[in-house]
């Protein structure tokens, strides 16, 4: 498996498993967005290497966004 695989692989995972703990609304729902988080930057990365930069500039709103919640649910 190629490295760029791997990356767009974990970065679709790990924003599968976000929506999925957020979806639940139970006691660990706020580690959704560390999950995003994750998953933002493996998109960050990806764009980068594909130079897709709508995607780029999608993902880095998605990060500020992950970085909110991870305020609002695990840090506040």
């Amino acid at each position: 498996m190629s490295t760029r695989l791997a990356i767009e692989l974990a970065a679709a995972a790990f924003g599968v498993l976000g929506t999925v703990l957020l979806a639940l609304n139970g006691p660990h729902a706020g580690w959704g967005f560390v999950a995003y988080l994750a998953s933002n930057a493996g998109w960050i990365t990806f764009a980068c290497i594909h130079r897709h930069w709508g995607l780029l500039g999608q993902q880095i709103a998605f990060t500020v966004s992950s970085l909110l919640g991870i305020w609002v649910w695990l840090l506040k």
